[in-house]
């Protein structure tokens, strides 16, 4: 039977893709302004790239790097671009460009604005807008580092109102010039930059670091790339502190300027590439020390429950580190891990460093570091960091080693606070040398997580959509885990795009809906300017939405010139498998429907959700099935229960963002009784392979 598309109380918002920690909005479009500012486009000198993006910093040992040329300028109100009155507001307006640059970002050596004011930083045709940087945006150390934009020209527009109680303080006083791509819109395979032999982070399932690496942030240290990781403390109150390498800074101030850049890693083992628009921008230093390589510094703000943040456990011991991680971002590259398996030594890796200063990796059993892991943590057995990456010869095609400042001399080598972790990560003076681990949300009512029905055995293929192709307008994923929740934005993975006009935009639609999309709740523009090629997008719907029970997420286009492919899973034989559904001329069907067999599909697609309330199984037990979970929700155990003893049975478990947490196989058995309380209360899937065939059981784990 047909099924028609019934809209009701349909809200229609533009939005835009990008941006750091900000109040969103778009801003004027002030015809005056923009005629005015036609004519006063700022022309920076040609740079001419004299070295391969691969450059290391310095004398080839560190593993930092240089993305970027950084332009010495001094732009304000009395100096550069058009400023004048209009409607009440007080409006600063500079557009620059600099040729080449696969991207430009601006460093306010001045900010400090009234409330009320905003800043916005756009392309010309505004595809792309970051902002609005706004009173809430001001430090103490009045500086602030914009998030790199997109291709090489951008303007700058800052509003105040005339009757502020005060005049903002707004300088810039450097402008970077891409020579890399870090942020390039185009085809994203050129932003990946790393060796063959790196492994991406979410491809590794035998680590148990799936908490740790979300704690792995890239940084921008002014024109520099390095890693850092967000450190535990024994107070355990969220303190945003990270710890890192020195070299990559150089000095204190640069915190001040430093962009700290959460999650950009490669979903689900896919090797496309991530989302980058959850960073947060500027640090004060806390301690550090050259001779140590290391810098702990303590972020402007607390990163927010939408990005997921863990503060890692350390060790401040002196014992030898062995079966040793690393998590870091080579080249600037989505996150990466990396394996030795052996044990560490202790070194001394040049003269300008104390002496033995250093743990030895000899070398990397799988992956490597490059330049830009320079700061990331080294993890011993116990999943707790012991060192920070300094440099070494480790790469792809040189199997050698690297050298990690060792945490335990961070620790109290200088007795001075400003040159010792002691003080900052034992502050309540416990005298422990060894820490765990800590999610500052875990015991929120706001707690955030990212649901997905895609796993990591899921392999690629592509949907193209398209308003008069084959009749297809609209593909659609259904999630149904939840029985409430507030839901904040999604990542979806997209192949390739075309708009066909400069005004063409994609819809990001909300549907409730027991077997099928019904009710059209919300929907959600974005230009299809500031959509990336062969990477997850993520949508930032600007608010909270509540839903309940099923609920359905769409994309759709609104021109007939356009298209847009978006990766789903390949066809797979399991038992209630399908969440993926198309709109065909109006009528919505499942994939197995549409496919007209009983296979299954689903979209790439990641929906963050908060305060969410997960749907409760009944403990019942279907007789004809030949998998059985039990008990359900699980706490202390949980059985998994098998037909036919003689056959050998995978078990894996998968947690809401399809990250495989857990896998075994066994063999001549009827039953497998597994640990529960290793794994954090939530709800998973279990998937059971046996001779083949693929089922799958949906698991609460509430300890």
């Amino acid at each position: 039977m047909r099924t028609y598309l019934l809209l009701f109380v349909l809200l229609s918002l533009s939005l835009s893709l990008k941006g750091q920690l900000s109040e969103g909005g778009m801003p004027l479009d002030v015809p005056v302004l923009k005629s005015a500012a036609s004519g006063h486009v700022i022309e920076l000198p040609s740079y001419k790239i004299e070295k391969k993006a691969t450059s290391v910093k310095h004398d080839g040992s560190f593993k930092s790097i240089t993305f970027a040329h950084s332009f010495e300028v001094n732009y304000t109100k009395e100096n550069s671009g058009t400023y004048f009155e209009h409607n009440n507001l007080r409006i600063w307006r500079v557009h620059i460009k600099s040729e080449g640059a696969k991207s430009l970002n601006l460093i306010f050596s001045k900010f400090y604005v009234p409330n009320d004011a905003r800043l916005f930083v756009f392309n010309p045709d505004k595809t792309v807008v970051l902002g609005a940087f706004t009173s809430k945006n001001n430090k103490p150390f009045k500086k602030l580092a914009i998030y790199p934009l997109p291709g090489d020209e951008l303007i700058l527009q800052y509003e105040e109102p005339i009757n502020a109680e005060f005049e903002g303080e707004l300088e810039v006083g450097k402008v970077n010039h891409d020579f890399i791509g870090i942020v390039s819109l185009k085809n994203s395979w050129e932003r990946r930059l790393s060796g063959d032999c790196n492994i991406d982070v979410n491809c590794e399932t035998e680590s148990g670091l799936q908490m740790q690496q979300r704690g792995v942030c890239r940084i921008l240290a002014g024109n520099e790339l390095g890693t850092a990781t967000l450190m535990n403390n024994t107070a355990e109150d969220g303190r945003p502190m990270l710890l890192s390498a020195y070299h990559i800074y150089d000095d204190e101030e640069t915190a001040q300027i430093t962009i700290f850049d959460f999650n950009y890693e490669s979903p689900f083992c896919t090797e496309i590439d991530g989302y980058d628009n959850q960073s947060i921008s500027g640090a004060m230093a806390l301690a550090s020390s050259e001779k140590l390589d290391f810098m702990l510094v303590e972020l402007s703000a607390m990163p927010p429950v939408t990005f997921r943040p863990y503060y890692v456990g350390w060790d401040a011991t002196n014992k030898l580190p062995s079966n040793t991680y690393t998590i870091h971002h080579p080249n600037g590259d989505t996150k990466k891990i990396s394996h030795d398996e052996g044990q560490c030594d202790s070194m001394t890796f040049s003269r300008k460093f104390l002496e033995n200063s250093h743990w030895k990796v000899f070398n990397w059993e799988e992956g490597t570091t490059e330049a830009g892991s320079s700061g990331a943590c080294l993890f011993n057995t116990e999943k707790r960091a012991v060192g920070t990456l300094s440099g070494g010869y480790a790469l792809c095609s040189n199997n050698s080693y690297d050298a990690f400042s060792r945490l335990d001399k961070m620790w109290d080598v200088y007795s001075g606070d400003s040159m010792q972790l002691e003080y900052w990560l034992d502050p309540i003076q416990t005298g422990a040398e060894i820490m765990n681990g800590f999610d500052p949300y875990e015991a929120t009512e706001e707690n955030c997580t990212a649901i997905s029905n895609f796993t990591i055995y899921d392999s690629l293929r592509s949907t193209k959509t398209s308003v008069d192709l084959e009749l297809i307008s609209e593909v659609g994923e259904r999630f149904n885990q939840l029985e409430n929740a507030s839901l904040s934005g999604v990542a979806i993975g997209i192949d390739s795009i075309k708009g066909g006009a400069p005004n063409s935009e994609i819809v990001i639609r909300l549907y409730s809906g027991e077997e099928k999309p019904v009710w059209a709740l919300k929907q959600y523009r974005f230009s299809m300017s500031g959509i990336t090629g062969n990477a997850m997008n993520y949508f930032n719907f600007g608010e909270a939405v509540d839903v309940e029970g099923s609920f359905y997420i769409s994309v759709v286009l609104t021109n007939g010139d356009d298209y847009i492919s978006v990766y789903q899973s390949a066809k797979r034989n399991v038992a209630n498998s399908n969440t993926m559904f198309v709109n065909d001329n109006g009528l919505w069907m499942s994939m197995t429907e549409y496919n007209g067999d009983t296979s299954g599909a689903s979209l790439l697609m990641q929906a963050t959700v908060c305060g969410a309330s997960f749907v409760q199984d009944s403990d019942t037990i279907d007789e004809n099935d030949w998998v059985k979970v039990y008990p359900i929700p699980a706490n202390n155990y949980f059985v998994v229960e098998f037909e036919n003893e003689s056959s050998l049975h995978h078990v894996s478990l998968f947690d809401m963002t399809g990250k495989l947490i857990f896998r075994k196989e066994y063999s001549h058995r009827d039953y497998a009784e597994i640990d529960a309380s290793q794994f954090i209360p939530g709800i998973y899937i279990v998937n059971v392979n046996s001779n083949g065939i693929n089922t799958r059981k949906r698991l609460i784990v509430n300890h």
